[in-house]
């Protein structure tokens, strides 16, 4: 029987070569493969990760692109997921995914309005694991076209544990183990107005974090949004 260790999760190794079966040559891609893997993965403790990202850091500086911006947390996560497998992940534009997301037209004569919407949310899916960019479409990884078959609980855990793969989210949660810790410390390279702004995006993230720690009876400090 196939074991996940918390390194085995960190590397990718697996979520990678699932990927590039999916997109190259999708009969030999096994989503019934693909959700064991995160089932596994799921059952290590939230704290493991967590150890071993204070062990193994990011040593990678933050730039603007790992500060999320972004409107609807469901639009990034559930409803990315499920309008991608619609359209069997054929790829998709930024003005598509807007368009498929925002199906009441509210953008419909605004392309620069569509293409930021749809730029900002399939950009947090990325950081989160369920997208990934090639020859300039979106696609969904191995981890996303599974994403949805999940009850509420595991996706959680599993965005939760994804956060720690990231520049960004993994320095903020390090941080939050330890102390009491202002979002806006880590977005030095951002202006004010726009600290402000993408404070609340991250916070909406790192919600998924947070509501797992208390699950797992992970303790963790306060998140401070303005100084």
């Amino acid at each position: 029987m196939i074991s996940y260790s918390i390194k085995d999760f960190f590397s990718k190794k697996f979520e990678t070569e699932s990927t590039k079966l999916l997109l190259d040559t999708p009969s030999y891609f096994s989503a019934g493969a693909m959700e064991d893997y995160v089932y596994k993965v799921c059952r290590h403790p939230l704290d493991d990760f967590i150890q071993y990202r204070f062990k193994n850091p990011i040593n990678a500086e933050i730039t603007s692109k790992d500060i999320t911006q972004l409107s609807s947390i469901e639009d990034c996560t559930i409803n990315m997921c499920k309008m991608m497998l619609l359209g069997e992940n054929r790829g998709y534009s930024l003005s598509e995914i807007a368009t498929e997301l925002h199906m009441d037209n509210t953008y419909k004569n605004n392309y620069v309005a569509l293409t930021k919407y749809g730029e900002n949310q399939v950009k947090t899916a990325s950081q989160l694991g369920l997208c990934f960019y090639k020859d300039e479409l979106w696609y969904l990884t191995s981890l996303g076209v599974v994403f949805p078959k999940f009850q509420e609980t595991i996706q959680n855990k599993i965005i939760s544990i994804c956060l720690l793969r990231d520049p960004f989210y993994s320095k903020v949660i390090c941080s939050i183990c330890q102390k009491d810790t202002c979002l806006l410390d880590f977005m030095g390279i951002l202006s004010e107005s726009t600290k402000k702004r993408r404070a609340s995006s991250c916070s909406k993230v790192l919600s998924f974090f947070i509501k797992q720690c208390q699950e797992e009876d992970v303790c963790v400090y306060n998140i401070i949004t303005k100084k």
